[in-house]
């Protein structure tokens, strides 16, 4: 979860600022960075298996 938080907050924002500037280069590559963060993500908690400790 923390780790979920922490790509929303980091990347999200990147994305949330560059669609406000109407920069459209920028958006579709933070789209690109937070699509492929999500992805990390995923797999990474795919190898710790379907159901994690609870101090996790």
């Amino acid at each position: 979860m923390n780790r979920a938080h922490q790509i929303v907050v980091h990347q999200g924002m990147r994305l949330v600022e560059a669609a406000q500037s109407l920069d459209r280069k920028q958006t579709s590559a933070n789209t690109y960075a937070l699509r492929a963060a999500i992805m990390e993500c995923l797999i990474e908690a795919m190898k710790d298996g379907p159901y994690p400790t609870a101090a996790e």
